[in-house]
Order: C-alpha cells, then sequence, then structure tokens
C-alpha cells in the first residue's frame, strides 16, 4: 500500500509548474477566485477558537484563459485566543510561514503572503496547531484504461485520480464511440479500490428505468472521495452489444 500513498501525493501536483510572469503580462490579466474552504476551530470543550481559511485564486486573461494559480492561509482568532499557523504545501513542496521556523501565535486576524504561482492546478495545504485545511485540487491523472473493439463500435473503460483539498478523488469512465449505423447500450459504470482485502466502491447505472443507445460518442464517469492509500484502485463498466450480448470491463493500479 506504502507504494500508491507515494504515488497518491504525486497527484496532488501532477502537472504542476512554477513560473515567473513578465510585468507586461500581468497587465492583461486579473486574479480571480477559484477555491477557498474555511474551518472553525473550537477547544475540546466547545468553546470557539476562531477561523482559518486556505484559499487559491486563478489568474484569467481578457480572453478567459487562466494562465496561473495562487494560495493563502489567513487565520481569524477570538478576543482572547489564538491560532499558530507553521507551514503550508504547494507544489509537493513545504513552505515555512515564519522565516525562523517557527511561527508566534496569532492573536489578530492574519493573512500569509501569496504563494509562488504554478501554471496548472494543484491543491494547497495550510498546517498548524489547527492541525490542515485546503483548497484546490490537481489535474485528473488517467491510471488504468483498456479498450474493446467490435462492429458496433468502440468501447473504454478508464480509472483516474486527483489530489482534492486534503484527500484525494476516484474517477471511472465509461466511453462509447459506436461504429456508423450502430449502437451501444451502456449499463453501468463503477469506481472503488482494495485494501487488505475488502473492496469498496460507488456505482452508477443508466438502465433506471430504462437504458439509452446512443449512436454517436458517448462518455459517462462516477468518482468519489477517499483519504488514504490502497492496495489496488480499479474501475468496470458493462455494456449491451445488439447481438443481445451484456459484455463487461474492469481495469485496475497498480
Amino acid at each position: 500500500m506504502r507504494k500508491v500513498i507515494v504515488a497518491l501525493a504525486a497527484l496532488a501536483v501532477a502537472g504542476a509548474t512554477l513560473v515567473a510572469v513578465s510585468g507586461g503580462a500581468e497587465a492583461a490579466t486579473t486574479w480571480q477566485a477559484h477555491d477557498k474552504n474555511c474551518k472553525t476551530l473550537k477547544t475540546p470543550e466547545g468553546a470557539e477558537l476562531g477561523s482559518v481559511c486556505a484559499e487559491v485564486q486563478k489568474r484569467v486573461t481578457d480572453t478567459g484563459s487562466i494562465t496561473g494559480y495562487r494560495g493563502r492561509t489567513s487565520v481569524a482568532p477570538v478576543v482572547g485566543q489564538s491560532i499558530t499557523p507553521d507551514h503550508y504545501n504547494w507544489n509537493s513542496q513545504n513552505v515555512e510561514f515564519c522565516s525562523t521556523g517557527e511561527c508566534e501565535p496569532k492573536t489578530t486576524a492574519w493573512t500569509s503572503s501569496w504563494s509562488p504561482t504554478l501554471t496548472s492546478e494543484s491543491t494547497y495545504v495550510t498546517w498548524g496547531d489547527y492541525g490542515d485545511v485546503g483548497a484546490s485540487w490537481s489535474s485528473w491523472t488517467k491510471l488504468a484504461s483498456r479498450c474493446l473493439t467490435y462492429v458496433a463500435g468502440k468501447v473504454c473503460v478508464n480509472r483516474y485520480e486527483r489530489g482534492y483539498r486534503t484527500y484525494y478523488q476516484e474517477r471511472g469512465q465509461l466511453v462509447i464511440n459506436p461504429a456508423s449505423g450502430q449502437w451501444i447500450e451502456p449499463r453501468w459504470v463503477r469506481v472503488g479500490h482494495v485494501i487488505n482485502g475488502t473492496s469498496t466502491s460507488k456505482t452508477t447505472t443508466f438502465c433506471n428505468p430504462t437504458c439509452t443507445r446512443p449512436t454517436t460518442s458517448w462518455s459517462r464517469s462516477v468518482s468519489r472521495d477517499f483519504d488514504s492509500g490502497y492496495d489496488e484502485g480499479f474501475a468496470s463498466a458493462s455494456w449491451t452489444l445488439p447481438s443481445g450480448a451484456t459484455k463487461s470491463l474492469r481495469v485496475a493500479y497498480p
């Protein structure tokens, strides 16, 4: 399972690249909201301590293209309480909030400086005496795929994963490309994983109450969250051919 946990950590920054942008390029862009996630903090007795937020913005050009992402942390203690930020994780790098390596407790509202800019999506996770709070997500990474071809057309089953805030998401996808004048009837698509011999999954069915028979390219997915490694991750799907035969396919990683 350790091998898969390491692979999952890489998903949080898949494709992410630090970038420096000239002043001229900045002039045609604006920073806009991308994702913000806040956590209310309380003592074991239930008294409120304040809140902490992880925030990620996206840089958008005047034509609508996204050219960068950046993140920051903010804390807001209630009167008489304190919150201590420590570091954040961005592009798989841990960055200390304070140059001394240890921050003083914050007794008033405090906001960190922005992280370096990335050219693609990544998770931003802030750490401190509040545990961890995350925002944003990484791009989907395809980890397993297989296609089957029939007279009626081609069918593919794919498994994807990505980092999402402080955990992960897995997605199973069924893709159908019927041949000219043919159809293929999708039945269901599933995604899941196996840990210590126990399998859990999530399924979306397409025959409730009746099935569809697409004659052009068709794709549907099912996804769910998970927060730890696994021994095997999989995606599977089922479909029916014009001959009446029902087929299924399972793909797995690693």
